[in-house]
């Protein structure tokens, strides 16, 4: 069995958005909402408190809980943030896969794979592009082992 993490990458990528868009929103505030003072200020602070909830809290919770477990049996995930959920999936009723690579992935980490079996599905996120390839070739192979 191999374990799979997501990539720490991500997690940086992902701060950094949410601070941009933080960022973003308060200069904005700042410029349309200057005459209105106490709305201004509780719509910054509104704001930043969802940058410091989710950017260091929540998201990298999730991260650290998160695990993918992939053996030539089953396909299971562990993650969550709140409550912890266990996705498992037998090997035999994978249907097929779809790797989803996005640009600059080297540097962002957004790869995605998304695992389709009859009737349910496991999406793996913010895999690194090594992990990413790996677990789609290893994928494919037992699938071909499997039906040829």
């Amino acid at each position: 069995m191999k374990k799979y993490h997501p990539s720490r990458k991500a997690l940086m990528f992902i701060r950094i958005i949410i601070f941009a868009a933080a960022v973003a929103l308060t200069v904005l505030a700042r410029t349309y909402l200057a005459p209105y003072k106490i709305i201004m200020w509780t719509a910054i602070g509104i704001c930043w408190a969802l940058v410091v909830c989710f950017g260091l809290i929540l998201i990298p919770l999730y991260f650290r809980r998160t695990v993918y477990c992939i053996s030539s049996a089953e396909i299971s995930k562990h993650s969550g943030m709140i409550y912890l959920s266990r996705t498992v999936m037998k090997f035999s009723a994978v249907q097929y896969i779809t790797e989803i690579v996005t640009p600059l992935s080297r540097i962002t980490a957004l790869n995605f794979i998304i695992i389709n079996a009859l009737g349910g599905k496991i999406l793996i996120p913010f895999l690194s592009s090594s992990d990413c390839d790996e677990i789609s070739s290893l994928v494919s192979s037992q699938l071909r082992k499997r039906d040829g």
